[in-house]
């Protein structure tokens, strides 16, 4: 990805359309977790990659491009959901998440009841804490990159995923 970046910065009109082929499913993904109008989000993918055409030539050189998409594209949804809702003020932190995980486990058969047991306690998770599971397991983010999403520190976003993690451990154990 980084190479496809560097390409497309350079003016490389191909990098352009392989940056937008790789990047645009996940983006997608990650926008619906944001808000259910799925052409509200198309919206904001486009916009993304207008932009980011636009100013290629100013962009900087990044080791993780993923990270800066994701990041562009949750600042576009923040305005359109600003815009859509009519609301004179919403911080970032306040954007619900809206994320549903399953046991997903085809190697090893699992009992029902734990896969029962996953989903439920996964799904009581704060919004927070389902972003920052998507980001680290869904998105491979690292955690400086999820403490940079989250505006959290490095600290906290490790004690975020750690505590959603143990949380889900022990629920599946009782």
């Amino acid at each position: 990805m980084k190479t496809i970046w560097e390409q497309f910065i350079n003016n490389d009109e191909n990098a352009f359309a392989a940056l937008f082929e790789e990047t645009s499913g996940p983006l997608y993904k990650y926008g619906l977790k944001f808000m259910a109008d799925e052409d509200t989000v198309k919206d904001c993918i486009q916009d993304l990659f207008i932009k980011l055409y636009k100013n290629r030539h100013s962009l900087p050189k990044l080791e993780n491009p993923t990270f800066y998409l994701f990041r562009s594209l949750k600042n576009l949804l923040f305005d359109a959901i600003l815009q859509k809702e009519k609301v004179v003020y919403l911080s970032p932190q306040e954007i619900s998440f809206h994320a549903d995980f399953f046991y997903d486990n085809q190697e090893e058969p699992v009992d029902d009841n734990i896969k029962e047991k996953f989903e439920e306690v996964v799904n009581s998770l704060s919004d927070r804490q389902k972003e920052a599971i998507y980001l680290r397991y869904q998105a491979d983010m690292s955690y400086d990159e999820i403490s940079k999403l989250l505006d959290i520190n490095y600290q906290s976003a490790r004690n975020l995923v750690h505590r959603s993690i143990e949380k889900i451990r022990s629920a599946i154990k009782n």
